[in-house]
């Protein structure tokens, strides 16, 4: 049951990233300068002076994961002036499973930090994609597969785009297997299939792929995915 509901807490973030998303072909950065009322502004100054670690901490409560805006924000004056600080942290979180399980039991439930991870490589593109494309080079299945996920509305332009559209022909797993899940596995090609719907809006075609669709009806959506792509370029 609580891999249910973590399930259900990250497929609501996800939503709300496909809600929020720009129209432009590519995501633009984040908007870290949006006039906040009183409250949060405080609630911004009190965690934007502690160390990398604890801010990032504060950042993953509930006030902060609910509103994009604040959370934008806290990010951009908190690692603004120590912005490798802050990517490092974001790129560690990206190392580790987002759901850890041992034995059938939930040990690990990282969706708060993969979330807050993702917004600071959102709110600093030029400074982090350079690293984030250094890691998944020599990063192993897990780390590709989140790398994909965190790199949907990442404003890096080309590069990400290609790094997106590359992770199409990776069939390799990057979930680990767990007596919960209903279906296959995911695989690399499978995030990136995700990414790629709601990175560019692409209409008329599956908007996400999941455990719950066979891996030849993946490969089908997928190749779908590529010739549309190419239709847009």
């Amino acid at each position: 049951m609580k891999y249910i509901r973590v399930v259900v807490i990250f497929s609501v973030f996800f939503m709300m990233m496909l809600c929020n998303s720009g129209n432009a072909k590519e995501p633009q950065k984040p908007d870290v300068n949006k006039a906040l009322d009183s409250e949060k502004e405080s609630a911004i100054n009190r965690i934007m002076n502690l160390p990398p670690k604890e801010a990032f901490e504060q950042v993953k409560s509930t006030d902060f994961l609910i509103n994009e805006d604040l959370l934008h924000k806290a990010i951009f004056k908190t690692y603004g002036h120590r912005k490798t600080e802050g990517i490092n942290l974001a790129l560690n979180c990206l190392k580790l499973p987002v759901i850890e399980m041992q034995n059938g039991k939930l040990v690990a439930d990282r969706t708060a930090d993969f979330y807050v991870a993702k917004k600071i490589l959102e709110v600093f593109p030029s400074e982090s994609v350079g690293a984030l494309l250094m890691l998944y080079k020599k990063g192993d299945a897990v780390t590709k597969g989140n790398i994909i996920r965190a790199s949907g509305n990442i404003a890096g332009g080309q590069r990400i785009r290609s790094l997106l559209i590359k992770a199409l022909d990776d069939k390799t797993f990057c979930e680990k297997k767990n007596p919960e899940m209903e279906g296959e596995r995911l695989r690399i090609c499978d995030q990136a299939y995700n990414q790629l719907v709601l990175r560019y809006k692409v209409k008329n075609v599956l908007r996400t792929v999941g455990n719950a669709y066979t891996i030849e009806d993946r490969d089908y959506h997928i190749n779908i995915l590529k010739k549309r792509l190419e239709a847009l370029d």
